[in-house]
């Protein structure tokens, strides 16, 4: 499954109890459509608020059942998500291991424009970003390398290392884009990523700081984490 969605009123992708998520609504239309529980498996978790344009899962569903699933789900599931392609894959796909990278943006406005602003940041009006030194910085998080200094604490990961194979800052006349595709994306990751350009762009930090960063696994330098809904999983990418 290829599904979008507007992540303002979800506690995130994966599945809990007491809140409201991607994963938990998918799932009670597929037990509605096939009389019983039909797990679904993410690329990714994205974080409360967080959006996306192009989120893959996989689920194990009947023969019997997957014609009423690829016609009734698109239809039957909430106006925040939408399953844009449906298609049959060998059993031995799985969404998230064979991913080898996935594409993240960032988006901030320079203004408040209320058509955008639940999928963007808006930069306080006395902030303004030097977008060359965010570009330098940027270019400097390509390559392999530890993220300790840019994840949230307190996540089960056994190591830290993301392979960073793009990185960029567009500015427009709105704003700026910050795209990232890496192998793998550690918890909070962008956000924090992109809040440390900001400081950079602000002229706070140089934009050696992120190599300092990627040295040293100091938390403290970096940036903080920006609001979610600024934050779109864009795609994943399979060989």
């Amino acid at each position: 499954m290829q599904i979008e969605y507007d992540g303002t009123d979800f506690s995130g992708w994966q599945l809990q109890s007491e809140a409201r998520t991607v994963q938990g609504d998918i799932e009670a239309m597929l037990e509605k459509l096939c009389t019983g529980r039909i797990a679904i498996t993410g690329s990714g978790r994205t974080d409360a608020g967080v959006h996306a344009l192009g989120q893959v899962a996989h689920a194990d569903i009947g023969l019997d059942k997957l014609d009423r699933v690829m016609t009734g789900l698109p239809a039957m599931l909430p106006d925040d998500i939408g399953v844009t392609e449906i298609e049959e894959v060998d059993s031995s796909f799985h969404a998230r291991f064979h991913a080898i990278s996935r594409l993240y943006r960032y988006r901030i406005e320079k203004n408040k424009h209320p058509l955008r602003n639940r999928y963007s940041h808006i930069l306080a009006l006395s902030r303004k970003l030097v977008t060359s030194d965010m570009q330098k910085a940027a270019k400097l998080s390509i390559g392999k390398n530890d993220w300790m200094a840019m994840a949230k604490e307190g996540s089960d990961n056994s190591d830290w290392i993301v392979n960073v194979i793009k990185a960029d800052v567009i500015e427009d006349e709105s704003g700026w884009t910050f795209l990232i595709r890496a192998n793998r994306f550690l918890r909070g990751m962008v956000r924090i990523w992109a809040g440390t350009l900001v400081n950079i762009g602000s002229g706070t930090a140089p934009p050696e700081l992120i190599t300092e960063l990627l040295e040293t696994k100091v938390r403290k330098k970096a940036g903080v984490s920006l609001p979610g809904k600024g934050l779109t999983l864009m795609e994943v990418e399979y060989n």
